[in-house]
Formats: structure tokens, C-alpha cells, sequence
């Protein structure tokens, strides 16, 4: 099994997308501040997620490699 598969992609995109609802949802007015924040911190989720996605690849080519 290489990386996420597609169901936990799609699992993984409803929470981000629940959790934006859930905020807004108990919010009397949602100011822009936080919706700066709570987008700047989703950006930031999916950069770590992909970044753990091609340090892994990066580690299973390398391990792969014949030894010199």
C-alpha cells in the first residue's frame, strides 16, 4: 500500500470541511480573523500531510537502492 488511499482521502477532506462547519455553526459572527486563521491552519495540514507523503517515498526509494 503506497502513501492514502483514496477512501482516507476523502475521509480526511469531509473532516476538514466538517470542522469549518462545526466552527461556523456556534459562531454568532465569524470575523475575519478567524476565518484567516482557521483557512491558514487547513493550508497548513495539507502541507504537512504532503510533505510526510514525499519524505516517505523519498525513504522507500532510497531504502530500495542496491548498496554500492
Amino acid at each position: 500500500m503506497r502513501g492514502f488511499s483514496m477512501q482516507s482521502k476523502q475521509m480526511l477532506a469531509v473532516l476538514f470541511v466538517l470542522m469549518l462547519g462545526n466552527s461556523q455553526a456556534y459562531a454568532q459572527g465569524v470575523s475575519s480573523t478567524v476565518l484567516v486563521f482557521s483557512s491558514g491552519m487547513m493550508v497548513l495540514a495539507g502541507l504537512t500531510v504532503y510533505v510526510i507523503l514525499k519524505i516517505r517515498s523519498s525513504l522507500r526509494n532510497h531504502l530500495d537502492r542496491p548498496a554500492k
